[in-house]
């Protein structure tokens, strides 16, 4: 009966509430959620300008390690009516190398991580089997990427004399594989021979060697390569080589070497990865030119359009597909502002994929204020990057040419103002796909021309080493005679 009565009560105060009160709590709660939207919109763009939400990668830096070699046995022959048989330990298995593959089906250096690691080697085993070689780690990166060799940082290392011993006998132990119940300083006996010096010897000498040859490597320069095609690869790292077996150290006087050495460490590589995107013709602009859509409209790709800035976060590329089989590639690089080369924006991040591209085009807006400044910041960016870099082979692309009203006026003004650089104007409506057809065909009129020019330099560089290598033949020739 209370408990009925309790209840009777509760429901009879909710209902005497204010329906006000309600639907002020939930005004309350709306614009909350409201203004944690706004927050995250705000955050997130942010987040992409900071170049944390990119989804592409085009600089990393690495550390590449070859794989340790594996460690040599130490084992000797057993059978029936045999109690000392000779050592029969094999030698342990080369570390796997680290080599960067180009291929045509990556465009981000994203899958990447910060460190690389060839397969360690396996050990040896008795019977004279040797270990098997580790594997080799291949990583593919887009073609076009730039591996490029950075001086590691010099630690200078000061050791006291018992650290000196310390390491002395660390060295020791990581070097040599011992027999079970073995110690090498057992072996220090006056009046006998010790054998385990003469083997220590020998490695030592083989040590020095080694580094001998490093040295002479290094004096070769460091790596520099560009893979600028399908398949084309390099080898950064080497495996460390595999132990010794125990049968190494056989000799006349010494018949059962009860030892074997480890695997060397494979060597270490501090590289950087620099991704410059290979393509036919760049498209370059000011954000909200109107480059997404016009590489929409000319090629096959299906970039992200909008009508605010920055809409391309990261280098887009397309292939434009004529009739004829022919075919180009475009690529459209993020937005630049007045001071990218400053790193302002999204800043020169980007700028370097501009620098393969055959021909440069300026894509300008002709329903703004002054297209002709807007196409001089452009080139101003571009002279400051990289001097010499609107040199290159242009055309400008006056795109929203629908909006007549002003485009017209626009356009007669742009063309006498680029009259004297000599630089085509292609007045096109990217949205609308209005002369479209005009600008593939003198993009291909332009690039064919760049490509013919760049197989003439090509042949005639081929023709001059040639000529150069038989000159050096003859006077070869002439001195031995």
């Amino acid at each position: 009966m209370l408990l009925a009565t309790t209840r009777q009560r509760g429901l009879t105060g909710l209902m005497q509430r204010p329906l006000g009160i309600q639907l002020c709590r939930f005004h309350a709660t709306s614009t909350f959620w409201q203004d944690q939207d706004e927050q995250r919109k705000r955050r997130s763009v942010d987040y992409k300008l900071r170049g944390k939400g990119r989804q592409f990668v085009d600089f990393l830096r690495v550390v590449a390690r070859g794989g340790n070699g594996g460690d040599g046995c130490v084992s000797f022959h057993r059978e029936k009516f045999l109690a000392k048989g000779p050592p029969n330990g094999g030698n342990g298995g080369r570390g796997g190398s680290v080599i960067i593959r180009a291929s045509s089906d990556e465009t981000t250096l994203k899958r990447l991580g910060r460190a690389c690691t060839g397969k360690r080697g396996e050990n040896g085993l008795g019977g004279g089997r040797h270990g098997t070689k580790g594997d080799d780690l291949v990583i593919e990166v887009p073609v076009g990427t730039i591996v490029r060799e950075v001086a590691p940082s010099t630690k200078s290392n000061s050791n006291d004399d018992d650290d000196y011993e310390l390491n002395e006998r660390e060295k020791r132990e990581k070097r040599w594989v011992y027999y079970p119940r073995t110690d090498p300083d057992q072996h220090d006996v006056p009046g006998r021979k010790n054998y385990f010096n003469e083997a220590e010897r020998m490695m030592d000498e083989e040590e020095r060697y080694l580094e001998w040859r490093e040295r002479k490597e290094r004096l070769q320069g460091a790596i520099n390569v560009d893979l600028s095609e399908h398949d084309q690869q390099v080898v950064v790292c080497f495996g460390g080589s595999g132990g010794y077996g125990n049968p190494h150290f056989l000799t006349t006087d010494n018949r059962s070497p009860k030892w074997a050495t480890r695997g060397r460490p494979g060597e270490v590589r501090s590289l950087e990865l620099e991704l410059k995107t290979i393509a036919d013709i760049g498209l370059v602009g000011l954000p909200n030119a109107g480059k997404s859509t016009l590489l929409g409209s000319i090629s096959n790709a299906h970039p992200k359009q909008g009508s605010y800035a920055f809409t391309t976060l990261h280098p887009f590329v397309g292939t434009v597909d004529y009739a004829d089989q022919y075919q180009l590639t475009v690529a459209d690089i993020p937005g630049l502002i007045q001071g990218a080369h400053r790193n302002i924006g999204l800043g020169h991040a980007f700028l370097r994929h501009v620098e393969r591209a055959k021909l440069l085009v300026y894509v300008v807006d002709l329903s703004g204020d002054a297209p002709w400044d807007d196409l001089a910041t452009l080139q101003n960016e571009l002279e400051q990057y990289r001097p010499g870099l609107t040199k290159r082979q242009s055309l400008i692309v006056a795109n929203k040419a629908d909006q007549v009203a002003i485009a017209k006026g626009n356009l007669a003004k742009l063309e006498d103002k680029v009259r004297a650089n000599n630089i085509p104007v292609v007045p096109v409506s990217a949205k609308y796909e209005k002369n479209i057809v005009k600008l593939t065909s003198i993009l291909r009129k332009q690039v064919e021309t760049i490509r013919k020019q760049e197989a003439e330099r090509r042949l005639q560089q081929q023709e001059f080493d040639q000529q150069d290598s038989l000159d050096s033949d003859s006077d070869s020739d002439d001195r031995t005679l």
